[in-house]
């Protein structure tokens, strides 16, 4: 893989300091200020720019700057909305002609969470990846790589890995065993798989932050 971009490099530095509150939700920058933090010129600003805003991270007004957008909870739903959507339609592809895979893939993923809880159930970090790539695992039984591309820009959006607080008190429980009951379900008929889907989703909107 070749050295990354003067775009792809300002796209991701710019992506970490919106995620890390560098450049808060709700403020406004510009394309001068970005290119004086990153010590790079206005081009590959400009274009990492166009990028985060097709992907709703930003907002370019012409004139005016450029608006880090916060999530709304309006957003915030819609987008795991759009996941569990995901997750679901993968799951009721799959199962008719591969519920024997999807079975083995369940028996794997149970382990591997037990192994986790077990080892240190407070490593929030940790748990949040796992649930991230639990759903994408099951997004990419389809082989439908545009799906797999709108997962993992829509779970970008929500800063996944950065969001806990379902996986602390006093919600750390209730979703403990609700992905314990996705990873179940997710060999067996659609529908119980759903149920269990649904039922994880009120949680997420509970507790986003």
């Amino acid at each position: 893989m070749g050295k990354p971009t003067l775009r792809q490099q300002a796209y991701a530095r710019i992506l970490d300091m919106i995620e890390t509150g560098e450049c808060p939700k709700g403020s406004v920058t510009s394309e001068v200020q970005l290119g004086r933090q990153l010590d790079m010129s206005r081009t590959p600003v400009r274009a990492a720019l166009q990028q985060l805003e097709l992907e709703g991270f930003v907002r370019i007004a012409s004139k005016h700057g450029v608006l880090i957008l916060d999530s709304s909870s309006q957003r915030v739903g819609d987008l795991l909305e759009l996941i569990a959507s995901m997750a679901l339609f993968a799951v009721s592809a799959v199962f008719p002609a591969g519920r024997e895979s999807l079975r083995a893939w369940s028996r794997d993923r149970a382990e591997a969470y037990r192994t986790l809880c077990d080892g240190d159930p407070e490593n929030h970090g940790a748990l949040a990846a796992f649930e991230y790539e639990l759903l994408n695992g099951l997004v990419q039984r389809c082989n439908n790589g545009e799906m797999t591309k709108t997962f993992q820009t829509s779970a970008s959006r929500l800063f996944w890995h950065r969001n806990v607080r379902r996986w602390q008190a006093p919600h750390a429980g209730r979703t403990r065993e609700q992905v314990a009951k996705l990873i179940e379900t997710a060999g067996e008929p659609p529908e119980a798989f759903r149920e269990a889907l649904f039922d994880y989703l009120h949680t997420l909107k509970l507790t986003w932050q």
